[in-house]
């Protein structure tokens, strides 16, 4: 009924290979390719309706074009790079790269492309750089993205290993003892309802065992491979049955449950559906970080707006960055310190402000570095800051 994966050695070796692999190569590439256009797409629902990402990302090759008018680049490499543009957007042009993600990551440059799926994209984005922009996959990498979803009615019980470049479904389950009957049926010549109760409880019981066995199953599975949440799925008002029998500390690393047909369902949908469970818990936190900025205000471990917080994130105060999905912030980077600012005035010796389409964008990649949380809102949560918030570390001396 089903395939059997291998089991990984260790817990880095069992990680998705596909994001891995990319980051590894992305990382060796270094600076030996010339400039490298790095592109992450969000691909939800709302973005495919209308091919509205489209229409966004021209605009936003368009602002990487001009930024290199604006930045000097000799006539040569402008044309080099706009090629990369070019193929950025030639890319996205097709569906068929897009299907069954929620967003990809497109790395760009002389004799080299590489496009890489995700669950989730923490903001969409256009950067070049020297060296590719990989600090969202190094932070997927670290906070892992490998499910294992469980599929299981009260007499048998499928599972998935689901990854960001694929599914493999596992051995499954049955129970051999379960009756083939739903419905009771007295013996002939027997008053009605005689050994009705018994009949339901037995089906209980073998239910609960069988509940019970799927969850030792779970337990052995986590056991043998290196998963960072689980799934459950089951049909109906049934779909939440086996939550009770794996306790509280499986309990926690459940992500949602999902209402499948067990016997139906495909492997490729419980994937996609997986991911959108993963996507959605980011949504979560980055909400609950917002809850937590404002729990924080006149404490002095929080700042609400752009030029408290990029000064915050040039000292390493940063736990937490929230960013605004829909905000853009023209601003600058001082060459020499490093440091991101809105305004070009009021520095002394940290060299040139080097102008910058959207300082939101590298203010992502600074946090990433600094392995700090990042989370991007929209709507009311984004209401409740002035584009750009952090929760910190420590308070500054004063």
């Amino acid at each position: 009924m089903a395939r059997t994966a291998s089991p990984s050695s260790s817990r880095s070796a069992a990680r998705d290979g596909g994001v891995a692999a990319a980051l590894a190569e992305l990382l060796a590439l270094g600076t030996s390719r010339g400039w490298v256009v790095s592109c992450y797409q969000k691909l939800e629902t709302s973005d495919r309706s209308g091919e509205k990402y489209r229409i966004k990302l021209k605009n936003r090759l368009r602002r990487a074009a001009e930024r290199l008018d604006i930045l000097g680049f000799p006539h040569a490499e402008r044309e080099a790079v706009s090629r990369e543009l070019e193929r950025v957007e030639t890319f996205f042009a097709h569906s068929s790269n897009l299907a069954g993600s929620r967003g990809v990551a497109v790395f760009v440059a002389r004799g080299f492309f590489r496009a890489v799926p995700l669950p989730y994209v923490l903001k969409s984005r256009v950067v070049v750089d020297r060296t590719p922009v990989v600090g969202e996959l190094v932070a997927l990498v670290e906070a892992g993205s490998r499910l294992l979803a469980i599929v299981a009615d009260r007499r048998s019980a499928r599972f998935f290993d689901v990854g960001l470049e694929g599914v493999t479904e596992l051995d499954g389950l049955t129970a051999p003892d379960a009756p083939r009957v739903a419905r009771f049926h007295p013996e002939r010549g027997a008053a009605p309802g005689v050994g009705e109760y018994r009949f339901h409880n037995r089906i209980r019981e073998e239910r609960h065992r069988h509940l019970a066995h799927v969850a030792e199953t779970v337990t052995a599975h986590l056991r043998m491979r290196a998963f960072d949440g689980l799934v459950i799925g089951g049909a109906g008002v049934d779909a939440n049955a086996l939550l009770p029998h794996l306790g509280p500390q499986l309990g926690a690393q459940v992500l949602g449950v999902l209402r499948l047909a067990p016997r139906k369902v495909s492997a490729a949908e419980v994937r996609e559906r997986s991911l959108e469970l993963l996507a959605e818990a980011a949504q979560r936190t980055a909400a609950a970080a917002v809850q937590e900025l404002v729990s924080l205000r006149g404490t002095g471990l929080a700042t609400e707006s752009v030029e408290p917080t990029l000064m915050a994130l040039s000292r390493g105060q940063v736990r937490t960055l929230i960013v605004d999905a829909d905000a853009a912030v023209p601003g600058y980077r001082w060459s020499a310190s490093g440091r991101l600012a809105e305004s070009a005035s009021g520095a002394r010796g940290e060299g040139e402000a080097v102008p910058l389409a959207d300082l939101l964008d590298d203010a992502i990649e600074d946090a990433l570095r600094q392995r700090s949380r990042v989370a991007v809102v929209r709507g009311a949560e984004a209401r409740r800051f002035d584009r750009l918030a952090a929760i910190l570390r420590f308070r500054t001396a004063r």
